[in-house]
């Protein structure tokens, strides 16, 4: 897949020392949508993750939240009318997502769209990156794409028919039906992360990233298909390869992931936080994906309006007013 082309080797994880009562704070923050990861979704498949989903999920887990949906101005703007120098950057995997998750001002904003990653922000320069990403993909999508091999618990979702999420070649559909749309996804983001030096520079920098991948699975497949179990498994081992591609550049970060509800059916969501070599537990505290700004937010000391969410506690930082 593109990812492999573009992640460098995985760095060892870190310690698994609780952190320290005051860390620096990070210079980068990370903000993953999934779209279509309900709280079923997750519990259901949670004892399965091995990679970057089981990392993040030994961090603090709000199981149960409720997707606010577009609440107040998204973290990167916060950030950047804050700190004028911060990046904020978001990579999508449609063009809604990219404009409900990077928001006006953003320096980067790519989506999918349906053959190549684009921008709808004109005076925007094309970083190399996304040039190269795109004719990447371009000449993974000429070529036919055989079945995943699915693990013994997929396996017991096969059904006849099935696909294993096999693709003909050209098939943009089925591609963005897989975890083929993630992977390039943060495969992008990874690109921005080095061309953008994002983590590196004097201000923190926001890097959003939505992935959309679950949710277009879930449509063509069903919830409960075999391919659902595949796209999953993809997810969580692809999401670790980005974190380990972080850890890989010594960048200081934090990360929240929070799944999306899709289409006419609301349902409750989990949301995670993480930063390396924090431990944290499972929190059945009332939430919402409101929360995601003013909480990482706090890691920053950046000051959020309690009306778009509010700090919530037992997360590697400080909710205290500073």
């Amino acid at each position: 897949m593109i990812r492999k082309l573009l992640f460098v080797a995985a760095a060892a994880l870190l310690g698994t020392g609780a952190i320290a009562q005051s860390p620096p704070p990070p210079k980068l923050l990370v903000v993953i949508s999934v779209d279509g990861l309900s709280s079923g979704l997750f519990a259901q498949y949670r004892p399965q993750f091995t990679g970057g989903l089981a990392r993040l999920a030994s961090g603090t887990v709000f199981p149960g939240a409720s997707d606010a949906g577009a609440v107040g101005r998204p973290l990167g703007a916060l950030m950047k009318g804050h700190w004028p120098a911060s990046r904020d950057v978001a990579i999508a995997g449609g063009q809604q997502a990219a404009k409900r998750i990077g928001g006006a001002g953003a320096d980067q904003q790519w989506y999918w769209s349906g053959a190549r990653f684009k921008s709808d922000l004109a005076a925007t320069r094309e970083p190399r990156t996304v040039a190269k990403v795109n004719a990447l993909i371009g000449a993974a999508l000429a070529q036919p794409r055989p079945g995943l091999q699915p693990t013994a618990f997929c396996r017991s979702k096969a059904k006849p028919g099935g696909r294993q999420l096999a693709r003909a070649a050209g098939d943009a559909t089925a591609l963005a039906a897989s975890p083929e749309l993630d992977g390039d996804t943060l495969a992008l983001a990874a690109g921005l992360v080095d061309e953008l030096r994002l983590g590196r520079g004097s201000d923190p920098d926001t890097l959003a990233v939505d992935l959309s991948a679950t949710a277009n699975v879930a449509q063509g497949y069903g919830a409960d298909s075999e391919e659902m179990c595949l796209q999953v498994t993809e997810l969580d081992r692809e999401i670790g390869d980005f974190l380990a591609f972080l850890d890989s550049r010594g960048i200081d970060y934090a990360v929240a992931l929070a799944g999306r509800a899709t289409g006419a059916t609301q349902h409750a969501v989990p949301i995670l936080f993480w930063r390396p070599g924090f431990r944290g537990a499972t929190n059945t505290a009332s939430a919402s994906t409101a929360d995601i700004a003013p909480t990482l937010g706090a890691l920053v000391a950046l000051p959020v309006s309690s009306g778009a969410g509010h700090c919530l506690e037992g997360i590697p930082a400080s909710c205290a007013p500073r």
